[in-house]
């Protein structure tokens, strides 16, 4: 039996290596494919990522010369490199498109013709307000609305204005001794375009705006302001709010929020991605933030910390976004009929209690609607020493003058009263009959 033995087993061991080669082979070859299939998953994401990468920067591109950085357009897209004869193609046609447009671009060579439309914060209720038994007749003589600033934007964006601000038309350089030195820099727009800047004051909603009964919190008791600017879950800036019924709500009811929207459907209105400037004062917090030192004993330590890391998300936000961040002054002060000792005093409390959250600034917005007059003395040296080179004051047309050292600017100050009362100086930029809230003002304060 051993014969039939020896070759039954031979022919199992034979069946068996063939039977493994077989299995062998077969994984070698599901394992070739899988990895095939791995490497050309991979290669399709990778172009699929490629491509929107791409697409983004092209996207990114447009956007900026819609607002009229056809440099910066043509950088962004010199940032990719692509073998796709296709794809060059389209880069090399874009890049020239910018270049032509960028060609036909005129030369605004007059500093002293930008004007500086500058708003208090905005009144999203003009019926609390302008009710309020106190304040209602302030509110109407030195406020605009939420609706009249709305017409103003659609109007100047009809007149052929663009938004613009410091850093597009005042060059700046360091000089050997560490000095800044300052000087017009020459903005390029489409012929028929023209210049503006925008600036918002008492960006600070103070409690008796929003604080009707005064317990610490917004209510329907308040004067119909927005309470504070908030970072929203889509990473825009909104305004919170409390309406008449007490429900709160966020939205666009202030001056940051609504520019935010206009230029998200009107991207052309911002010269470069300008944006207006935000003045504060200091001795209630900024923004709505309670984060003042003097709010830790009415609500503990606890709340102050959380008011001040809530507020410098927002400040961040809006410095990201382009906002200029602005002093002004620590406690809404008239700095003309102070002493310097003042003055001093009310630096050092913005140094201390807003500087840490806002961050180093170098512009002032003078309070009271006045300025220092003489900008070689004693105020101005302390204002300097203070950081402070860009100036801006009141008047009653537009007026900059750059020098090696600062940079001094008027606004106008857009109010109830000077569009009823003052709206010759307006007409260049908007129409007042047509933004004056006529229905809900009755008769402004004069």
């Amino acid at each position: 039996y051993l014969p039939p033995i020896i070759g039954l087993v031979a022919l199992v061991l034979i069946v068996s290596f063939v039977a493994g080669a077989l299995t062998n082979g077969l994984k070698l070859r599901k394992l070739e494919k899988a990895k095939k299939e791995a490497e050309a998953l991979q290669a399709s994401q990778e172009a699929d990522r490629i491509a929107t990468v791409y697409q983004e920067l092209l996207k990114t591109a447009q956007i900026q010369a819609t607002q009229y950085d056809y440099d910066g357009a043509v950088a962004t897209l010199d940032s990719f490199t692509t073998d796709d004869p296709t794809g060059q193609q389209e880069l090399t046609a874009k890049k020239s498109e910018y270049l032509n447009a960028k060609a036909k671009l005129v030369e605004w060579k007059d500093v002293n013709a930008i004007p500086n439309l500058s708003f208090h914060v905005l009144i999203q209720d003009p019926i609390r307000a302008f009710a309020d038994s106190e304040l209602g007749g302030m509110y109407n003589r030195n406020f605009v609305t939420v609706e009249e600033f709305s017409k103003i934007l659609d109007q100047l964006y009809g007149n052929g204005y663009i938004l613009v601000d410091f850093k597009h038309f005042v060059a700046s350089a360091e000089d050997l001794t560490g000095s800044m030195n300052y000087s017009y820099n020459p903005i390029l727009l489409p012929e028929g375009k023209k210049p503006v800047m925008i600036t918002e004051t008492m960006v600070n909603y103070y409690d008796y705006m929003v604080d009707g009964n005064k317990d610490g919190e917004p209510d329907a008791a308040g004067a119909g302001f927005a309470n504070r600017l908030v970072v929203d879950a889509a990473g825009e800036i909104k305004a919170k709010y409390v309406d008449g019924s007490g429900q709160t709500q966020v939205g666009d009811y202030d001056l940051v929020p609504v520019l935010e929207t206009f230029i998200k459907n009107h991207p052309d209105f911002s010269y470069k991605g300008s944006r207006a400037t935000l003045a504060v004062t200091g001795n209630q917090g900024i923004f709505g933030y309670r984060c003042n030192t003097s709010y830790v004993q009415q609500f503990g330590q606890d709340y102050y910390d959380q008011e001040v890391a809530d507020a410098k998300v927002l400040v961040q936000a809006l410095r990201d976004k382009g906002y200029t961040m602005a002093c002004y002054t620590y406690s809404n002060k008239d700095y003309r009929a102070s002493s310097v000792a003042e003055i001093r005093t009310d630096l050092q409390n913005w140094a201390g209690q807003v500087t840490p959250i806002l961050g180093e600034v170098d512009t002032i917005v003078f309070a009271k609607a006045v300025d220092i007059e003489d900008y070689s003395g004693a105020k101005f040296n302390t204002l300097y020493e203070a950081g402070f080179r860009f100036f801006m004051t009141n008047g009653n047309e537009p007026k900059t003058e750059v020098n090696i050292s600062n940079v001094r600017h008027s606004r106008l100050m857009v109010t109830g009263n000077s569009i009823a009362w003052h709206a010759a100086q307006f007409n260049s930029y908007f129409d007042p009959n047509v933004v004056l809230d006529i229905s809900n003002r009755k008769e402004v304060p004069n």
